[in-house]
């Protein structure tokens, strides 16, 4: 871990992360694409040179609603969380990248209104396979700043598909 520890990332590194997900419907109806936030709390290890294993929970921060016709629907992300596999590179002393290979699991709640009568509410678990790249930045040996871009693996059964655009900052401790 020598190169980790030159730039200040060898260790535990609990992060704080702002995600701006993209939830975008792909059914005959085509609604379009929903656009809800996440905060989350993360902490990675790293186990060896060059790989971290992170965990992490978010909590739903916003809902995102499109209408079309007399029919207004809304997505909410509610809670969850996730693990997954770091491999990073150090390109200097400042920059840094990554892959990030995990699982991630929650709750998403969908509100279907029809006109101003009917409303239903569809509350459903997920599980998601996912996959990203990202850039770190190091402020100092303990601050840094990161920003990555995450795909899901949609699944069969599912009519739509997610990606994710995260901003965060890490504390090295």
């Amino acid at each position: 871990m020598g190169l980790l520890k030159t730039i200040g990332w060898g260790g535990q590194v609990p992060s704080t992360v702002y995600t701006q997900a993209s939830i975008k419907d792909e059914s005959s109806t085509d609604l379009g694409t929903f656009k809800p936030s996440v905060v989350g709390l993360g902490v990675a290890y790293v186990v060896a040179d060059n790989l971290a294993l992170d965990a992490s929970v978010f909590d739903g921060h916003s809902e995102s609603s499109i209408t079309k016709s007399l029919v207004n629907v809304s997505v909410k992300l509610k809670s969850g969380y996730g693990f997954g596999i770091r491999p990073f590179i150090a390109f200097n002393d400042s920059w840094g990248g990554y892959a990030r290979l995990g699982r991630l699991y929650g709750t998403q709640e969908t509100i279907t209104k029809i006109g101003t009568r009917s409303s239903t509410t569809k509350t459903e678990s997920y599980a998601r396979t996912t996959y990203g790249l990202g850039v770190s930045y190091n402020i100092n040996t303990l601050w840094g700043v990161s920003s990555e871009y995450m795909w899901s693996i949609k699944e069969e059964s599912k009519s739509y598909k997610n990606t994710s655009a995260s901003l965060g900052v890490r504390y090295k401790f």
